[in-house]
């Protein structure tokens, strides 16, 4: 949530979550506060998006074929507090996830094997190429 604005990989990441589980968040919508852009002090220097939240957090993002990416603008500040309830998700997304891994954990475990898997025998075959090429150069260093 913090770096939501500065790394654009994680931004796509986070609008990804956010639109696939309906939450906003880790614990909920004013987890924003923590951000340079939405944060409600944001106000100070005349940031629009102040007391905000990204568009991924509003009702039905998902399903619209134009976003709006304006419609979380200051729903968490006071004179908001009541439509925003109507406007974004305020479930946080770190209990989504947590059933998510609770219903995945088979598939979950089943990709880290493989994982590591394929990570021990690229140690093997590095191994087995370096064994070789210490071979290789005894072979030229006591021939000639």
């Amino acid at each position: 949530v913090v770096g939501y604005r500065d790394d654009p990989d994680l931004q796509v990441l986070i609008d990804t979550m956010q639109e696939s589980w309906h939450c906003c968040g880790i614990n909920g919508a004013d987890d924003w506060d923590r951000n340079t852009y939405f944060s409600i002090a944001a106000r100070e220097v005349a940031s629009p998006e102040a007391g905000g939240v990204p568009f991924s957090c509003c009702l039905n993002s998902s399903q619209l074929t134009f976003k709006n990416f304006y419609c979380g603008h200051g729903v968490r500040l006071k004179e908001h507090a009541q439509s925003s309830l109507n406007t974004i998700y305020t479930d946080g997304c770190l209990p989504k996830l947590q059933l998510w891994l609770n219903n995945n954990v088979f598939l979950v475990g089943i990709v880290l094997i493989i994982v590591a898997v394929i990570q021990i025998l690229g140690i093997c075959f590095a191994q087995n190429l370096k064994s070789d090429i210490f071979a290789q150069r005894a072979k030229w260093y006591y021939t000639h």
